[in-house]
């Protein structure tokens, strides 16, 4: 087999997290992944499927992931053993600031002359200072950097220089930190593909199952996402993928929108191979009544049979959920309204709805046959006090008397953590939204990762509550807000009363490490690894189970008959060298004299 020119590696959030005890608390409870966050993001399926159709082969090994399953995995060693022409990390969003960067070391140490590539809305921002770190060659800023890559990828193979590729921070042999315009913007997402297939044909290709797949229980729930839009056009304020964000960090002023009957193909394509969920990510209400219609009137005719959930930025009208009723056979819906107090919601920058319309729109889904509707409420945000987070539990129980009690009803909530994200308007200007940001930096970020437990990894703290009234309210809200499911029936008893038992212990384990931290400093690390065991039962699930963020799936006939093929095919492309979408590289960058030395 020919050598690979590209493997993306995709980091856990704190690289040693199976030696240290940090108590990740609920963080991660609201996404399929772990307090590892071990889900790579949906780029490098598109990066991956860009360069192979333009002649690259690329590679997504999930280090993360096998971190998780394989207890003994030895990261040192598989890295040293792989040889590609250039690795490529993610560093998509700071929870990852650890990680990535030690895994870039490790690729620097085995492989000193091979470039690392960072890319991702983190990256984008931090994109100078990654460039200083020694491990690292080049950073691709934007939202959009399938292009760019495969430019950067020639260059490094001989053909062309790195100053002329958009998009691009690079580190010269004179240790020079050199920024590239950023000027690679597509106006639509229409170039690209999210093609589940080539992750299948990366398990085929490689005979690795683990390393592929996208979050540790992706084979028990194989829920697929696909993407409607880069960009946005709300303008929340914590949000790293606001409006404001992607205008002054990414050089997106307007979103581009993926072409409905493109989109369309991405879901058939997920439905021929995959029998779980599909999730529709960035609100397709943004695009206009003509995209709408386009796109589920689309969906009804291929005849969608996996369940699928749509995310809305504004609660939707009657007329839509009716519409959506008449052309899908199986739709969920999720919206998260942060809080139940417009003043707040409006602090965070949603205030172009109430909580009046959210209860209108709630009740219209559920006439209109929507299987489930999840609401998202979220603790820590702008002007937010304890008092607020704690009448949740009254609120949901209201709602649920509002809306005839109706289980299909799924509310939840979780603490805006670990991070503000970098790029938001609170970030930019935490003093204007009543913040005082404790990191900074990326380095400052790194460090904060290694603490503790989350109240002190958190990179904030709010004028409107402390820490450890956030930590408080939250779990009191999470409690309050479960036995109210448990009520109507929403959740089985024994599954709320285990999740209020684990709440309760988690409580206790906080204020343990609290104790720890007040305590001798010289046994501050010995203490905390003493209590790690206890600490990892307590970091998945903690304000709900996990289960409960499932939809129903069921695997068919054709499924499997699909799988069959695609592994026929691929082991056929592997034996004659005939890969799908692997042609010759052509690339139209002409060489220049003087190219830059490239990983240096």
């Amino acid at each position: 087999m020919s050598r690979i020119d590209l493997v993306l590696l995709h980091a856990p959030s704190v690289y040693d997290f199976r030696e240290r005890s940090i108590m990740s608390g609920p963080v991660s409870d609201m996404v399929p992944s772990t307090p590892a966050f071990e889900m790579y993001p949906l780029g490098f399926t598109t990066m991956a499927e860009y360069l192979e159709r333009h002649g690259y082969k690329a590679r997504i090994v999930n280090l993360a992931v096998l971190m998780l399953n394989r207890p003994g995995f030895d990261v040192d060693k598989a890295i040293r053993e792989m040889d590609p022409v250039a690795f490529g990390i993610d560093l998509h969003w700071m929870p990852h600031a650890h990680g990535s960067v030690e895994i870039a070391k490790i690729c620097k140490k085995y492989h000193p002359d091979t470039p690392v590539i960072f890319g991702g809305l983190t990256s984008s921002i931090f994109h100078e200072e990654l460039a200083s770190y020694g491990c690292i060659d080049y950073v691709l800023r934007g939202d959009s950097t399938e292009e760019p890559l495969r430019r950067l990828m020639a260059a490094i193979r001989g053909h062309g220089a790195v100053a002329d590729i958009p998009n691009l921070t690079w580190r010269g042999p004179d240790g020079s930190i050199n920024v590239n315009e950023l000027s690679w913007v597509p106006a639509t997402m229409d170039d690209i593909s999210l093609d589940y297939s080539f992750a299948m044909r990366n398990v085929i290709r490689y005979r690795d199952m683990m390393g592929a797949v996208p979050f540790k229980d992706w084979l028990n729930y194989p829920v697929c996402a696909s993407l409607t839009c880069r960009g946005c056009t709300h303008d929340c304020a914590t949000c790293g993928g606001s409006a404001t964000a992607f205008r002054n960090h990414f050089g997106r002023d307007r979103v581009a929108f993926r072409d409905p009957e493109l989109l369309v193909r991405d879901i058939t394509h997920i439905q021929k191979y995959i029998p779980g969920p599909i999730f529709v990510l960035n609100d397709f209400l943004q695009a206009g009544p003509d995209y709408i219609e386009t796109f589920v009137k689309g969906l009804g005719k291929i005849g969608l049979r996996n369940p699928i959930g749509f995310e809305f930025f504004r609660p939707p009208a009657e007329d839509f959920y009716a519409f959506l009723d008449e052309h899908l056979p199986d739709y969920s819906v999720e919206i998260s309204v942060e809080s139940h107090d417009d003043a707040v919601r409006a602090a965070f920058g949603k205030s172009h709805y109430t909580t009046e319309q959210v209860e209108e729109s709630i009740r219209a889904a559920l006439r209109h046959g929507c299987k489930r509707f999840d609401l998202y409420f979220m603790t820590g945000i702008p002007t937010q006090t304890a008092a607020s987070v704690l009448e949740t539990g009254d609120y949901v129980k209201g709602l649920y008397e509002r809306t005839g009690s109706d289980p299909r009803l799924l509310p939840f909530i979780s603490p805006m953590a670990p991070f503000l994200d970098p790029g938001s308007r609170v970030f930019d200007d935490p003093d204007k939204f009543g913040y005082t940001l404790k990191a900074h930096t990326l380095e400052e970020h790194r460090q904060l990762l290694l603490e503790p437990s989350w109240r002190y990894i958190m990179n904030y703290e709010s004028d409107a509550m402390t820490p450890q009234e956030l930590v408080d309210s939250t779990y009191q809200a999470a409690i309050d807000v479960n036995r109210v499911k448990v009520g109507v029936g929403a959740v089985d008893a024994q599954v709320a009363a285990t999740t209020e038992a684990r709440i309760g212990e988690a409580r206790v384990a906080m204020a343990r490490i609290d104790a720890i931290v007040a305590g001798d400093p010289a046994k501050r690390e010995a203490d905390l690894a003493e209590f790690r065991h206890e600490v990892d039962r307590l970091n998945e699930s903690t304000v709900c189970e996990k289960s409960e963020l499932e939809w129903p799936r069921q695997a068919r006939p054709y499924h499997v008959f699909n799988v069959i093929k695609l592994w026929f095919a691929e082991n056929w492309g592997v034996v004659t060298g005939h890969h799908r979408g692997l042609g010759p590289v052509q690339d139209p960058i002409a060489v220049k004299p003087g190219t830059e030395k490239l990983g240096a």
